[in-house]
């Protein structure tokens, strides 16, 4: 795996991918801390703009996913990585602007634009890996840049954060924190060799919602695909709800403060990037999604155990000082939690890079970047349900710890579900 580091074909992609992700995230937390702590002027007002953030940041996979994935089948990837990565420092510059006067309006179409350029570098780093790697790498490749990316939000959240600052603000630190990300990442895509698109004939669509539609329907036509974006984009669901609820879970019901809450975002990164470097050693470059099931109720045992370790909802008293890091870690009844919640995220890395490995050879060569587009539509529309259904269950009086046991429980019956749509190729492949 190590010696991937060292090919031409991969060590620019990596860390071009690395920085973008790492952008976005700094950026993103920057901008809503300065919000936050500097521009509000109450908590109601602070949580409208965070929503407003989210809606805006994930709007663009819906409305240019389409595009984006008929651009990367249609023209060399590498010059159109370039090309996404100048307009990240067009961004950066407007973002460092809206950053020093304040202007949440220019933040808001900063993030905006932050939201296309992921949206159009997507697909291109999973399309390309087939371009530049033989098959006995994609898999390695594939843990890499999904182990590289949870980390780049680790650390693009903690230090946008900090680089604002709780009671002074330090908006010259945001700013050149961002700037020198997005220049990083343009020089390292100029050493991306060339991935020029085989010939084909189709024409692309600039009509968003047309396109999207063909998209989906083209792209579905392939019958291996459906249990690949099914899964990922339930990972994805997963995801949401468990960060949705997280905060909450970690102040109301914990009784904790941000410090452990900054823990638990620490270990769903380092967990998420373990377990996708672990199965890539485990199946040794072997490209397979039959164990994914396997991984998913392992992950369900994880949540259903974190269910039954949270302390009882009147365990907590609301007007005992919250617990520090130190208090939390030294009470033996939040290790096991703490354990959970990292194994949870370990089986979630072991979940999804072999899925996203075998998206990348399941498709056709001149479909992958639609494919793969095509997924992360699927993939924000199941966020966008998961972050609902956490909403509706709460309105209906379901504690958070409940909700998690919900959500372990259908995992279960989506492993088998998994387990059927794999298994049905291959009795019809038999018979």
């Amino acid at each position: 795996m190590h010696s991937l580091l060292k090919k031409r074909t991969f060590l620019p992609l990596f860390l071009t991918q690395f920085f973008g992700a790492f952008n976005d995230n700094a950026f993103k937390l920057s901008m809503l801390t300065l919000i936050s702590y500097h521009l509000s002027s109450s908590q109601g007002q602070s949580e409208h703009y965070q929503a407003i953030a989210g809606g805006l940041f994930t709007l663009p996979f819906f409305l240019f996913s389409a595009t984006a994935g008929q651009l990367a089948d249609k023209y060399d990837k590498a010059l159109l990585t370039r090309l996404v990565k100048f307009i990240e420092i067009l961004l950066m510059l407007l973002g460092s602007y809206a950053l020093y006067k304040g202007s949440i309006f220019l933040m808001m179409v900063t993030l905006t634009g932050m939201g296309m350029h992921s949206t159009f570098f997507g697909p291109i780093k999973y399309a390309i890996l087939p371009d530049h790697l033989p098959r006995s790498d994609l898999l390695n490749a594939t843990a890499l840049i999904e182990a590289s990316t949870f980390m780049a939000i680790l650390l693009g959240t903690i230090l946008g954060t900090l680089s604002i600052g709780n009671s002074r603000m330090h908006v010259g630190y945001a700013v050149t924190l961002i700037n020198s990300a997005a220049i990083i990442g343009f020089i390292t895509s100029f050493f991306i060799p060339k991935a020029s698109a085989k010939p084909s004939e189709f024409k692309i669509d600039w009509h968003p919602w047309r396109a999207t539609r063909q998209m989906l329907q083209d792209v579905m036509k392939n019958r291996k695909i459906y249990p690949v974006v099914f899964a990922i984009s339930w990972f994805w669901l997963i995801g949401a709800i468990m960060l949705t609820k997280l905060p909450d879970y970690t102040h109301y019901v914990l009784g904790a403060d941000t410090s452990v809450f900054a823990l638990f975002l620490a270990l769903f990164s380092i967990g998420i990037a373990g377990g996708s470097l672990a199965i890539s050693r485990l199946l040794a470059g072997k490209i397979t999604i039959s164990y994914v099931p396997l991984a998913m109720l392992f992950l369900s045992a994880f949540a259903l155990d974190l269910f039954w370790a949270t302390p009882p909802a009147h365990a907590v008293n609301p007007e005992t000082p919250l617990l520090t890091l130190t208090q939390f870690l030294s009470k033996a009844v939040y290790w096991r939690i703490t354990f959970d919640f990292f194994f949870f995220s370990i089986c979630g890395g072991l979940f999804v890079v072999p899925l996203y490995t075998y998206l990348q050879v399941c498709c056709d060569d001149n479909m992958r970047a639609r494919t793969i587009a095509a997924n992360n539509i699927c993939n924000a529309l199941s966020m966008v349900i998961g972050s609902i259904l956490v909403m509706i269950m709460l309105q209906l009086k379901l504690t958070i710890a409940v909700v998690f046991a919900i959500m372990a429980i259908s995992n279960v019956f989506a492993a088998i579900a998994l387990w059927i749509l794999i298994l049905l190729p291959v009795k019809e492949a038999a018979a």
